[in-house]
């Protein structure tokens, strides 16, 4: 009897330690994998990330839908923008972006 519960406590002692070393092999790979993600994203860092927009960042891509888009910039008393830029709107908040790369030039906050 002693045998068999000897014999049934080191399995599950040794199952034990396999299955910790899936787990951090799982942990390893994810953190490949987000490391492989980040470096493909470019250089940019995102809006949704800080939850501000900032100059030199890159807003989301639902904010450079036509929903968000200022067409009327005299309207809410903006300059012209540059050729290959538009003005995005975000709350009251507003950001001159280049049209191609979606990076924030210029923000004006809360207009």
């Amino acid at each position: 009897m002693n045998r068999l519960i000897a014999t049934a406590l080191a399995a599950a002692v040794l199952a034990g330690g396999a299955a910790a070393q899936a787990h951090q092999r799982a942990d390893q790979e994810a953190r490949a994998q987000q490391q492989a993600t980040m470096a493909r994203t470019g250089p940019y860092r995102s809006v949704a990330a800080s939850g501000q927009l900032r100059k030199g960042e890159q807003l989301p891509s639902r904010y450079r839908t036509h929903h968000y888009v200022v067409e009327n910039w005299k309207t809410h008393r903006l300059s012209e923008p540059p050729p290959g830029h538009q003005w995005v709107q975000a709350g009251k908040d507003y950001a001159l972006v280049a049209i191609a790369t979606g990076v924030v030039q210029q923000v004006l906050v809360g207009r």
